[in-house]
């Protein structure tokens, strides 16, 4: 037999300053070459990065074809939500974000200095986050908000607990901004962690930060405030988009694509599998070949074996431990219900409970959830006085081509212009507010009540100008009376 010379397969690691459509290539060898192995790949994670989410973004647009699942908003006019679902060769794949770094995002948004979180009347702030950890009691430890390591799982997941939302409301019933916040996106990274809840529970839950993040925008466009100061930033926003499409897509998936009926366990649909490999590889060689993964599986085999046998066991109080991996905890799982899906009524009526206790929360931080709802319908700021006129009052500003027939008085024009000064603007909007003809959130009320005092302002002055002259006049009539060669050469 001819002797075969060794090949011996040298791996080049992937470069930090690979771009979109370069990681696009690569990740379309791995998916294609799974489907061709008969392997059906249902859901592809990322963990938040913004290349990876365009990498994501990019795989929807090649797809063969997308899936379009859409749940009606319960409140007429407002957007629905649509989730498009790609499909590569016959399979659906969802596109998701990683749960744990959402959660990690969600904090490092309401820590962050750079935006002032501005929830109506309340704001969410560090500081009183921080106060908090040094009170008598606390759930959260001094690490958790000083010297804080940001990949530190169990603090993000101590920060949003249901054991620090109870002392807040507890201790402080007036920190209302990061109580709701807490809440709200604390429910939504619970809806993939939580091991016993039906899925139509989680559903509601993603749906309800979906429509209260809608109403929070909002509130900041009728309120004429910068998303870029007072809102999540760009990156979380984002991420919580895909969390709660991702989830949705996972379960339209696995209902009506999947052959048989199989359980859904959406914490395993995370990026978390291959950071705890990746993890327990660098600890036998810290800067790893393909080859070296090669010779190190049966270690790695035996370490992962440990894992699972000590699954149950994690470390929730473990302090500035960075990543703590738990997608092997089964305690209190229910396969029968992962395995029972929602059906499209039982959706909307998801989205219908998941809307009342969102406009439940916005009532509670003082906003009307009506006037958010025409803001939504609208998604425009409040518009220009000019827009605010009926159809007689344009007639003031008619010009020479809108005439039927092509003539007019000159002076009768100018005569009108001159007399629809500022004041008299004013009066006729506010006189059509007192009829109610026109609906306005509580700002545009402040600011209409500024504009009236502009009104009465500008009234004043005029009068008082038209006393001066009153009062010049008579003095000069007086005057020429009294000495009428007073005023001659």
């Amino acid at each position: 037999m001819p002797k075969v010379a060794p090949v011996i397969v040298a791996a080049v690691p992937i470069p930090d300053d690979l771009n979109a459509d370069q990681l696009l290539d690569y990740g379309k060898q791995i998916l294609y070459g799974l489907l061709d192995k008969q392997i059906r790949v249902v859901s592809y994670a990322c963990d938040g990065t913004e290349v990876e989410r365009s990498v994501q973004r990019l795989f929807v647009k090649i797809a063969d074809r997308v899936i379009r699942h859409v749940i009606k908003n319960p409140r007429e006019g407002c957007p629905d939500t649509e989730v498009v679902i790609g499909v590569f060769r016959g399979q659906p794949v969802v596109m998701v974000q990683d749960s744990k770094h959402g959660l990690k995002t969600f904090r490092n948004n309401l820590f962050s200095g750079a935006r002032l979180l501005t929830l109506a009347s309340y704001t969410a702030i560090y500081r009183r986050i921080q106060e908090l950890a040094y009170e008598d009691g606390t759930p959260l430890y001094h690490r958790d908000v000083h010297k804080l390591d940001r990949q530190d799982d169990n603090a993000a997941a101590r920060l949003f607990s249901a054991a620090t939302i109870e002392f807040l409301i507890k201790h402080h019933p007036d920190y209302l901004g990061e109580i709701i916040y807490l809440f709200i996106f604390g429910e939504l990274i619970d809806a993939y962690q939580n091991r016993a809840i039906a899925h139509q529970e989680r559903i509601k839950l993603v749906l309800r930060a979906r429509y209260f993040m809608d109403y929070w925008q909002a509130y900041l466009q009728s309120a004429g405030y910068s998303e870029m100061q007072y809102f999540l930033s760009r990156e979380a926003t984002d991420i919580a988009r895909y969390i709660i499409d991702g989830l949705i897509g996972l379960v339209v998936v696995y209902r009506d694509h999947l052959d048989g009926t199989l359980p859904l366990l959406p914490w395993l649909h995370s990026s978390e599998t291959c950071e705890h490999v990746f993890g327990e590889a660098r600890q036998i060689v810290k800067d790893f070949t393909m080859l070296d993964f090669f010779y190190m599986l049966t270690k790695l085999r035996v370490k992962l074996y440990e894992a699972v046998l000590r699954g149950n066991s994690s470390d929730f109080k473990a302090r500035a431990n960075g990543y703590n991996h738990t997608y092997l905890d089964t305690k209190g799982i229910d396969t029968q219900i992962l395995a029972t899906f929602p059906t499209n009524d039982d959706i909307q009526d998801a989205a219908q409970q998941a809307m009342e206790e969102c406009e439940s929360l916005v009532a509670l931080l003082g906003l009307d959830p009506s006037m958010l709802q025409d803001t939504l319908a609208r998604q425009t700021q409040l518009p220009a006085i000019d827009s605010w006129y009926t159809s007689a009052d344009d007639s003031i500003y008619s010009s020479d081509d809108d005439e039927s027939d092509g003539q007019h008085d000159d002076d009768s024009d100018s005569d009108m212009e001159e007399n629809a000064d500022d004041a008299t603007e004013l009066q006729e909007i506010m006189d059509d507010i007192e009829q109610d003809k026109y609906r306005f959130s509580s700002t545009q009320e402040e600011e209409l009540t500024r504009l009236s005092c502009a009104a009465v302002a500008i009234t004043s002055d005029e009068m008082a100008k038209m006393y001066v002259v009153i009062f010049l006049v008579f003095r000069y009539c007086l005057v020429m009376t009294q000495n009428p060669s007073f005023l001659v050469p």
